[in-house]
């Protein structure tokens, strides 16, 4: 199996300007190469590749103006190449547009590793330990480890991020043998949950269990106004980024990242808590239209602040590791207004009504139980007829 972990860096002060200078060269092979690219294709009519621009690096590198290419790990810059070579190929898929040109204040700060990483574990402090990668290997990197490895892993890629806040990270792909064998047990109601995503509460569940998030999209508003008005005020067209500029750009991007953290901390919380503490084997999900439903200008900051998308991507890889299947019903299946006891769909339900009583069986509901017991029951006969 493939799995990634993420630990905070703490390099040195030389470290961070090694870092900073692989980040920026690693930007500037991408574009030098797409612009590269663009000229050939409109000057001469002809495409080039990965295979082109790598010979074309090795000959930069060895003239006097591109010297300091070598100063970066030439493994980051042929992975730089591979992404622009797969952009390219996205784009004549169709499945893209064509490449842009990166910035160094609006793209993202990373690089890539492909191989040669290795993270030591201190021998004094089982909780840091000390990331080898090539261009690192005099002078390894401390690491934050908070979290427990795999036996036997192989770290398959390392990438290096920057964040907004002027944090540094890095992400391994471990390869590793999972422990035990994977099975599935009978499918029925009683190994199986439903789980309904709203705005009131975040989750509910089929046996009437409800999740919310620790804050709302309202606790930090004032704050944010805050801190973008006073990056607003120290914008000059003749000097857009200052160094004022830069703190008030970190100070916003601290509120955002606190947004963040509290976020994923509850999202990889409760997912451990729905895999570990349930003995349901399998978790059935809405495949809401998140995009649609933001265009309701009333609900919209609502609905995109759930990450309702992080979660069930989260849960569904929880569940693969954990020998557990995660399904999405059918978009257009009537959850909400039919009835989970008889099965009548009552078409006069409003968004007000949060409880009903059902014209046919009498049945009283509770909205948001009540569709998530109708999304298990759809889930259920979904896979008996596959």
């Amino acid at each position: 199996m493939l799995k990634t972990y993420k630990f905070r860096l703490y390099p040195t002060k030389n470290q961070e300007v090694l870092l900073e200078k692989h980040i920026g060269t690693s930007r500037f092979v991408y574009n030098f190469f797409l612009n590269y690219s663009t000229n050939c294709y409109k000057n001469t009519k002809t495409s080039t590749n990965y295979y082109n621009w790598a010979n074309q690096l090795t000959r930069l590198k060895k003239t006097e103006k591109y010297s300091w290419l070598n100063e970066i790990n030439s493994q980051s810059l042929q992975a730089s190449l591979k992404n622009l070579d797969k952009a390219y190929k996205c784009f004549f898929k169709k499945q893209g547009g064509y490449p842009n040109f990166k910035s160094r204040h609006k793209a993202k700060w990373s690089f890539e590793v492909p191989q040669n990483v290795k993270l030591e574990l201190s021998e004094t402090n089982d909780k840091f330990g000390y990331l080898v990668m090539p261009k690192f290997i005099k002078s390894p990197i401390k690491t934050r480890v908070h979290r427990i490895m795999p036996i036997d892993y192989k770290i398959k890629t390392a990438t290096i991020v920057k964040s907004r806040t002027n944090k540094y990270y890095v992400s391994l792909v471990l390869e590793y043998q999972p422990q035990g064998k994977l099975s599935f047990n009978t499918l029925d109601a009683e190994n199986s949950i439903g789980i309904d995503m709203g705005i009131a509460d975040t989750l509910i569940l089929s046996n009437g269990e409800k999740y919310n998030f620790p804050i709302n999209s309202k606790k930090y508003d004032k704050k944010l106004r805050h801190c973008q008005k006073s990056l607003a005020r120290k914008y000059r067209k003749n000097q857009p980024h200052s160094k004022n500029f830069e703190k008030a750009r970190v100070e916003l991007a601290k509120v955002y990242e606190k947004i963040s953290n509290i976020k994923d901390n509850w999202i990889h919380q409760t997912t451990k808590k729905l895999i570990a503490e349930n003995q349901s084997d399998y978790y059935f999900l809405e495949n809401l239209n998140i995009q649609g439903m933001s265009k309701n200008h009333k609900l919209a900051k609502a609905v995109l602040f759930q990450s309702w998308y992080k979660f069930k991507e989260v849960l569904s890889y929880k569940a693969k590791y954990s020998g557990k299947e995660v399904v999405s019903i059918g978009r257009f299946e009537p959850s909400t207004k039919t009835c989970s006891n008889c099965g009548h769909i009552n078409n006069d339900l409003t968004l007000k009504d949060r409880s009903w009583i059902c014209p046919e069986c009498q049945s009283e509901h509770e909205r948001d139980i009540n569709a998530a017991i109708n999304i298990r029951n759809f889930g259920i006969k979904q896979l008996a007829a596959v």
